[in-house]
C-alpha cells in the first residue's frame, strides 16, 4: 500500500473546496492534494497534469456534469469519490453501484472511510461501475449491481437476480439462467440495498427474493415462496402480513 495518495479537488462552490480541503488536511495525513478546481474543463486540465491517484468529483456543476468529466478519458486510472448532497434514492444507486461518496455536509468519519476503501481498492474496473451508477441515476431505478465475489466485482441487472441466500458472513446470490454466485456480504448489507420500491422483499432472516421471480405462494404449513426455478423459501410468520400486502397491489 502506497504510503501517499495524490488528489485533485473538483467542485463549482469554494467554500466547499476548502472544507474538503482542510478536513483531508486534519484527517487523511497521507493524501496530498495537488490542485483543485472549480469546473470540468479546469478539473481535466488538472488530471492530465498530476495524474492523481483519487479526484473528489462533485456532481452537479454549470457546464459540464462529474459524469461528463469522466467522459474525456477512455479508462480512468485513479480513483472517484463524488461528492454529492443527493436524495435518497440516489445514494442507493451509488451503493449498489460500488462508488464511494461523501454526501454534503461531508463528516469526518465519512471522509476517513471513503479514503481507506478507496485505498483498498486494487481491481481496475472504475469504468465498470462508473457506467453502472450512470445507468442507476439515469434509469431511477436500480438497474444494475455490483457484486464482490472472489474474482473481483461482478456487474449483473437486479432483474436476472431469483432471490439472495445467507451464508455466514457471504451471501449466494441465485440468477435466473441456472447459476449461483458466493458474495462477500452480508445478506443485511443487500437489504438495505435491494429494497421493496426495487420489487425485493425479505422473507426471512436467511433470504432476500426477487417478487418479480415468484411463481406461487403456498398458504399451507405455515407458508411458503415457490420461485421461477422452483426453489422453495421461507416465509417468516412475523413477515407474512407485509408480503401479502406487498404482492397484493404489485404491478410487474
Amino acid at each position: 500500500m502506497k504510503e501517499t495518495y495524490t488528489a485533485v479537488i473538483i467542485d463549482d462552490e469554494a467554500k466547499a473546496r476548502r472544507i474538503l480541503a482542510a478536513l483531508l488536511n486534519d484527517s487523511c495525513e497521507e493524501i496530498m492534494i495537488a490542485d483543485t478546481a472549480e469546473d470540468v474543463l479546469s478539473g481535466i486540465k488538472a488530471i492530465n497534469k498530476h495524474n492523481p491517484d483519487i479526484v473528489f468529483l462533485d456532481i452537479e456543476m454549470p457546464g459540464y456534469t462529474g459524469f461528463q468529466l469522466l467522459e474525456f478519458f477512455d479508462n480512468p486510472t485513479f480513483k472517484v469519490i463524488f461528492t454529492t448532497a443527493y436524495s435518497e434514492y440516489a445514494i442507493q444507486a451509488f451503493q449498489v453501484s460500488a462508488i464511494d461518496y461523501l454526501l454534503k455536509p461531508i463528516q469526518i468519519d465519512q471522509l476517513k472511510n471513503a479514503v481507506e476503501k478507496v485505498k483498498r481498492v486494487t481491481e481496475n474496473n472504475n469504468l465498470e461501475k462508473l457506467l453502472a451508477l450512470k445507468e442507476n441515476l439515469a434509469a431511477h431505478a436500480i438497474q444494475k449491481i455490483a457484486l464482490p465475489t472472489a474474482h473481483g466485482l461482478t456487474f449483473i441487472e437486479i432483474k436476472s437476480i431469483l432471490y439472495l441466500e445467507a451464508d455466514g458472513a457471504y451471501t449466494n446470490v441465485f440468477l435466473a439462467e441456472g447459476s449461483k454466485l458466493l458474495i462477500s456480504k452480508k445478506i443485511k448489507d443487500f437489504e438495505a440495498m435491494l429494497k421493496p420500491e426495487n420489487n425485493f422483499f425479505r422473507t426471512h432472516r436467511s433470504y432476500i427474493v426477487n417478487l418479480a421471480q415468484i411463481k406461487s405462494y403456498v398458504k399451507q404449513d405455515g407458508g411458503h415462496i415457490v420461485m421461477e426455478n422452483n426453489a422453495h423459501i421461507h416465509l417468516s410468520r412475523e413477515r407474512k402480513e407485509e408480503f401479502i400486502q406487498l404482492i397484493s397491489g404489485l404491478k410487474i
